[in-house]
């Protein structure tokens, strides 16, 4: 299934050397959002949420929000299609990690 247009992106327009602006993230949402992306390269594939509860120590209810917040921000999606380990990272994800920790391997490509 191919990523759904990410609409929050496009509203927030571009720097001067044209890369677009991302969307701020708490530390909590940030850890969060790399802890998915090390789970998915190192897994080949998706956390679940109790996986995620656990990680942080938090409840699975907790999870939820944290989830949303990362897809209302554009840097993630659900992919209906599977029950669970349906979150999916987006581009800006990958270009948020890059942003703040260098160069990422690209979840998008086959191995």
């Amino acid at each position: 299934m191919p990523e759904p247009s990410v609409g929050v992106l496009g509203n927030l327009g571009v720097l001067p050397d044209g890369s677009a602006l991302l969307p701020t993230l708490s530390e909590r949402q940030y850890d969060v959002l790399k802890f998915v992306y090390t789970y998915a390269i190192t897994n080949r594939d998706y956390p679940t949420g109790p996986e995620i509860a656990a990680r942080f120590n938090i409840s699975k209810q907790a999870v939820t929000p944290l989830l949303n917040t990362l897809v209302k921000k554009g840097y993630a999606y659900r992919d209906r299609q599977f029950l669970t380990r349906n979150l999916r990272l987006t581009e800006a994800a990958l270009e948020k990690l890059r942003v703040e920790e260098g160069e990422t391997p690209d979840l998008f490509t086959q191995p």
